[in-house]
């Protein structure tokens, strides 16, 4: 009998154990249940103005690249056209050389030829102009036609001064149909050149105008962004200032007041075995470094006071260096000399060479001119 009463002790001792250690796991899982749902209140309450915000913030992303697309695009084509007026450019270079070339030396149609080859552009510049110019007022349309009625008539006395269509006697018949082909060909260009800088023009307008857009996008992208974080970081300020359980064990506690452990604990403060022992070893590493900064501070004192040393001999030689010139001066010149006015007002003998070898060369050319 006294046996079963013993192994019923022990069973029932085995079984309050058991059951402290329930009561101990229940009342921690029912404190982290509690955490948890305020917890889950705090984000279910910021949840539809997060949404909000980030929809927000995604709508103005998703804006910003569709912009950035179209401003590649603009670029793209921008480049393109400037590709093909540099390319006009070119040509057109090419052509008055090809003019120029066919010409010769000392042509006397040569003013005759080249009044040839340019006529006409004007003319068709100003129309070209006038297509661009279609959404103008009514008043400035009705002032840029009489204009161009007064440079037709002006045209049209030049036309009458001379005629391309004639070759003047004694003029190359053969070099007078090359500079109408070439006029023509020039024409050709001149026209293209003009419509592919009024398409730029218009690209870069757009281009402006998107421009400006997109860095209001941007602005806005950066105020919904902001607005989103103060928003999160408000939301995670909340989740901290809920309390959190932290189960410890009666050797872990060093925090007591008079020798016991006190009842209020809002002055205590928990962390880790871990970061203890890291501030443990932090301390060792701070007496170290305070050591080796001590070490660079006494090496830096001794480097200035040798620096200071270095510096009153340099004054020192540079005074005894003053006085010697001072008394080479009055041995040679009688008196103090300012050198670098002298040598301000000196003479550049090299510079009046070139001047003089540029007027030979001068008078060497009029010369030839004159013969």
């Amino acid at each position: 009998i006294n046996e079963l009463v013993t192994n019923f002790d022990a069973e029932l001792r085995f079984l309050r154990h058991k059951k402290l250690q329930l009561d101990v796991q229940m009342k921690y899982a029912d404190l982290n249940y509690t955490t948890w749902f305020e917890e889950l209140l705090i984000l279910k309450n910021a949840e539809k103005n997060e949404n909000v915000l980030q929809g927000h913030v995604n709508t103005l992303q998703s804006e910003q690249e569709a912009m950035q697309s179209k401003l590649n695009s603009y670029l793209a084509q921008m480049e393109d056209k400037k590709s093909e007026i540099v390319k006009l450019q070119e040509c057109e270079k090419a052509l008055y050389a090809s003019f120029q070339a066919s010409l010769g030396e000392n042509n006397e149609f040569a003013h005759f030829l080249t009044k040839v080859l340019k006529k006409k552009f004007n003319c068709v510049k100003k129309e070209i102009e006038r297509e661009t110019d279609e959404k103008d007022e009514s008043e400035e349309e009705s002032d840029e036609e009489s204009s161009s009625e007064s440079d037709e008539d002006d045209s049209g006395s030049e036309d009458e001064i001379f005629d391309i269509s004639i070759c003047p006697e004694n003029c190359d018949k053969a070099l007078f149909q090359n500079t109408i082909q070439l006029r023509e060909k020039l024409l050709d260009i001149k026209e293209a050149l003009i419509r592919e800088k009024k398409v730029a023009a218009e690209l870069r307008k757009e281009y402006d105008v998107l421009f400006e857009k997109a860095k209001s996008i941007e602005s806005n992208l950066n105020t919904a962004e902001k607005e989103l974080d103060i928003f999160q970081w408000k939301k995670q300020q909340k989740l901290n200032d809920l309390y959190v359980v932290v189960p410890l064990k009666l050797h872990q506690v060093e925090y007591f007041v008079n020798g016991e452990i006190p009842r209020d604990f809002s002055q205590a403060l928990v962390f880790t075995n871990q970061s203890l022992e890291y501030l443990q070893k932090r301390t060792v590493d701070l007496h170290h470094e305070k050591i080796m900064q001590r070490e660079i501070y006494e090496k830096a004192q001794k480097q200035y006071k040798q620096l200071v040393q270095d510096k009153k001999e340099m004054e020192i030689t540079i005074q005894r260096l003053e006085e010697k010139c001072r008394q080479l001066m009055m041995l040679k010149f009688g008196r103090e000399v300012d050198f670098e006015a002298v040598q301000a007002r000196s003479v550049n003998i090299r510079l009046e060479e070139l001047e003089l070898q540029i007027m030979e060369k001068e008078y060497e050319h009029s010369q030839e001119i004159k013969e």
